[in-house]
């Protein structure tokens, strides 16, 4: 049965889209072998926001994403991006998933890795949009390099162009800075941000480190152990644009604590 929905219609193309899941459930496997990893989970994106999944390794964080991606259906529950389902708007080049690895093709340089997005989604050739957004994540001059010339940090930056390349106005990252060095990792939580959101895009992070959640994030949802459900909303009120000097405030490091506490890890007292 089809639940009731809030907005029928299909978003502009032009504007981040509202994605809703409703009593969203996910089983793999039959009979006794079955694992559930997802157990009625009920969220609303809300257009242009960024939003961080945080919760145990294994928990299910990651096939949420997958759903909301098409890459993975419900065994039961309703998701809609903008009032359309999620194969529909992926086949239309309207989402972009950046996983841990890049996954850049290794043959081709970081503009053609770009171009690629396009194509596949069946958009014209745009070589200007293609620099364009090689130059929004600082890879000025490195566009003939193929990734083995490239440095962790740098395929990471050419992926999160390659998601944008074709105009999408949903972007799921799955753990996207997971496979560098911190201080990598540091410097792309503080730049990469201002790029998606000039682009206008609703964004998903599902993530590991607290820290990332709450810099990145207007709203961090904590999931429990498998299977996932909703155990903590917590909305992320630091001014933005975000800068490293926020992550030593009172008030982001408060959000780390009821983050953590949400999460059950909580500091032992003091001896």
């Amino acid at each position: 049965m089809t639940p009731k929905r809030s907005d029928q219609t299909p978003a502009a193309e032009t504007a981040p889209p509202k994605v809703e899941a409703w009593a969203v459930n996910k089983v793999f496997g039959q009979g006794e072998a079955a694992v559930q990893a997802v157990s009625d989970v009920e969220l609303t994106l809300e257009p242009g926001t960024t939003t961080a999944l945080v919760g145990p390794s294994g928990c299910g964080k990651s096939t949420l994403l997958r759903m909301i991606a098409g890459l993975e259906t419900p065994t039961s529950g309703a998701i809609r991006i903008g009032g359309e389902e999620p194969h529909v708007v992926a086949r239309g080049g309207k989402l972009s998933v950046a996983f841990q690895d890049p996954s850049l093709l290794p043959w081709r340089t970081a503009a053609s890795n770009v171009a690629l997005a396009r194509r596949l989604a069946g958009l014209p050739k745009d070589p200007e949009k293609v620099q364009k957004l090689l130059s929004l994540v600082g890879l000025d001059g490195f566009e003939n390099k193929r990734p083995a010339e490239l440095s962790g940090g740098m395929r990471q930056r050419c992926a999160i162009a390659r998601c944008l390349a074709t105009g999408a106005r949903l972007l799921l990252l799955d753990e996207p800075f997971g496979a560098v060095d911190e201080m990598t990792r540091r410097r792309l939580n503080l730049e990469l941000p201002r790029v998606w959101e000039g682009q206008g895009t609703t964004t998903l992070l599902v993530t590991h480190s607290v820290t990332e959640a709450v810099l990145l994030s207007d709203r961090v949802i904590v999931m429990s152990h498998r299977p996932a459900r909703i155990s903590a909303d917590i909305a992320i009120n630091v001014e933005r644009p975000r800068r490293a000097s926020h992550l030593t405030s009172p008030e982001f490091l408060a959000l780390v604590t009821q983050i953590n506490a949400a999460l059950g890890i909580v500091d032992e007292p003091a001896a």
